[in-house]
């Protein structure tokens, strides 16, 4: 490739040899997925979804992995970013430091902001070790441990979470953190502590510690319990810093992200308490907003992991208005989202604690859609059946609405909404419409159902096994571009694909099929390349397979060119004749792409294989 260097000025080379060297079945199976030989290939339980039969498979001689369950693929760096939530450079710094391998210093200042953070982050585990250790060895921490106890938390949790314990003095951590070579600006800048008239004081003391990580398990801050009624606010939350930032931030995501993954959902709680609880419990997909109203960023980092989230708050008129508050965050960035409703008085802690986790499970199972939440919440709130009432309910349903981007769904709710609320459809799809709602184009509807329909198009179909065989085989990538434009594909993966392979090949040079993984803009292009690397009976003639594709796709190309020059022909009012002579000739040149199909692909299908 022209480029020597790729992904934050890493040299090509350092990449190469790190993927090179990095056994991809190895690190699979280091991250605890047992692999079982195959044949050729090792064969496990995919780590990204439940299931009881292996479909994951990991090919050593390829150093690529595919789910033939969820259609998850990469090679091994990819797979680092995914189960370990890793950026690409995180993922790089990952596999080098498992291999003793120094990467190059980048910019001077990239170098001296890593350096900084690295050191804030350490100045933080520091920290959770430091409190952690009070908790569980000093007589002081008699009250927290009385504390947690009484909340029914177990020795097992409390080390999980690495729960501390902050002393009542106020420049304990001060002492020891500047004792072990800290700066007071560093305390400072991590919000550890607080500079004041008479000098720095610890931000937490007389406190129950919850660390707070980020979804990559690296500790970003804290959250403190008080221990007496007078010591207010009864919790209190590390302020905003370089690495803390609460509209970023999911409590236990770093926990969690695996079990989300195989479930393919999030339960969202409320506070620190209900997440120990029910982890403990053994539901393990659960995270918390710790008290903050959802975020953009949060609705990303959710989406990133499950395509539904239950939420799960408190069963009182605080719970039903923060759960309303966030439903609109997450509706716009197209997640699912279904409201489990707690009897009044209870939250997911003390429920769980009473009832256990079985009836948990059974409660959320029912958990129910948007707008059957918001009328319940309005029945509970007040008269359902005076004006104003309702017109308030259709006003807050609306809203919602106007965040759903599926028709079929926003179609049924307006049904639903219509019955319960004893309204006409119609008044409701006015009052949406003057809300600013516009129906998407039909023929936009049919673009977006065709581009997520699994069942290809024939032509679509020979795409696919023209783009397989150009992976499978990428020497024929050059002389497929000269021959084709990467534009003239109709499905849009195969479009964003072809272009990579074509951007990537440059002067005739091999196209490494690892790198083009690296470089995939999304997961799900590289799982579409995956999947035709480790396809179990490539074609036997490649070559025979990319010309009998590039005929069929002429003949279609050919026939797009015809009709384009009818519609053009009766629009402008061209000349008949003229008109004729072209078609005519286009016709003959499809025919003759045909008939040299028809002879050349005897015996070769491009039809036939390619899944």
């Amino acid at each position: 490739m022209k480029s020597p260097q790729t992904r934050g000025s890493v040299p090509r080379e350092t990449i190469d040899e790190i993927q090179s060297r990095s056994d991809i079945v190895e690190v699979i199976s280091e991250s605890g997925i047992i692999l079982r030989p195959a044949g050729r290939d090792y064969k496990g339980l995919c780590p990204f979804h439940d299931e009881k039969t292996p479909s994951f498979t990991v090919s050593p001689q390829k150093q690529m992995f595919y789910c033939f369950g969820c259609q998850t693929g990469g090679n091994v760096i990819s797979f680092v970013q995914k189960y370990e939530g890793k950026n690409f450079m995180e993922t790089l710094e990952w596999l080098a430091g498992r291999l003793n391998i120094d990467l190059p210093n980048q910019d001077v200042r990239g170098s001296v902001d890593r350096k900084r953070f690295t050191s804030l982050e350490d100045l933080n585990r520091f920290a959770v070790e430091y409190y952690h250790n009070q908790l569980l060895i000093d007589r002081a921490s008699a009250s927290a441990m009385q504390y947690l106890k009484h909340r029914g938390v177990q020795l097992k949790t409390l080390r999980s979470f690495q729960l501390g314990y902050a002393k009542s003095g106020h420049r304990e951590l001060i002492k020891v953190a500047t004792d072990k070579g800290f700066t007071i600006q560093q305390l400072i800048d991590v919000g550890l502590i607080k500079d004041e008239d008479r000098g720095p004081q610890d931000r937490f003391w007389n406190r129950v510690l919850f660390p707070i990580s980020n979804e990559r398990g690296v500790p970003v801050g804290f959250g403190g319990r008080s221990l007496s009624e007078e010591h207010q606010p009864k919790y209190l939350n590390s302020p905003a810093t370089v690495l803390y930032d609460k509209s970023n931030i999911l409590y236990n995501l770093d926990k969690a992200r695996q079990s989300i993954y195989k479930k393919q959902h999030a339960f969202l709680v409320e506070g620190y308490m209900d997440v120990l609880m029910l982890f403990q419990a053994g539901i393990e997909n659960v995270v918390a907003s710790s008290g903050t109203s959802l975020s953009e960023n949060h609705a990303n980092l959710l989406k990133r992991f499950a395509p539904e989230v239950v939420i799960v708050y408190d069963g009182d008129a605080s719970g039903f208005q923060a759960a309303q508050r966030g439903l609109h965050r997450l509706l716009a960035e197209g997640l699912r989202v279904r409201i489990a409703l707690l009897p009044t008085g209870e939250d997911p802690d003390s429920f769980t604690r009473q009832h256990g986790a079985a009836a948990f499970t059974e409660l959320t199972d029912k958990a129910i859609n948007l707008i059957e939440f918001q009328i319940q919440a309005a029945i509970q709130r007040q008269d359902i059946h005076r004006i104003d009432v309702k017109t308030q309910v259709v006003k807050e349903i609306v809203e919602t609405l106007l965040n759903l981007e599926n028709r079929v769904e926003r179609n049924e709710y307006i049904k639903y909404a219509a019955r319960e609320l004893h309204v006409e459809e119609s008044v409701l799809w006015q009052e949406l419409r003057d809300a600013g709602f516009k129906e998407a184009p039909i023929s936009n509807q049919r673009r977006r159902t065709k581009a997520n329909n699994q069942r290809l198009t024939p032509r679509a179909q020979i795409e696919r096994q023209l783009i397989e065989a150009l992976i499978q085989s990428p020497a024929l990538i050059s002389y497929v571009k000269s021959q084709f434009h990467y534009q003239d594909f109709t499905e849009p993966n195969f479009v964003r694909i072809a272009q990579l392979l074509w951007e990537t090949c440059r002067d005739n040079e091999n196209v490494d099929i690892q790198t083009l993984i690296n470089e995939c803009p999304d997961e799900k292009l590289s799982a579409l390349i995956s999947s035709a690397v480790l396809q179990k009976t490539p074609p036997p003639n490649l070559r025979a397979r990319v010309e009998g594709c590039l005929k069929k796709l002429q003949h279609f190309l050919l026939r797009d060119l015809e009709q384009r020059v009818r519609s053009h022909a009766l629009a402008e009012g061209a000349d008949a004749r003229e008109t004729l002579e072209e078609l005519v000739k286009l016709s003959k040149q499809r025919r003759a792409w045909h008939n040299r199909d028809t002879v050349d692909t005897r015996g070769e299908n491009p039809n036939e294989g390619g899944s």
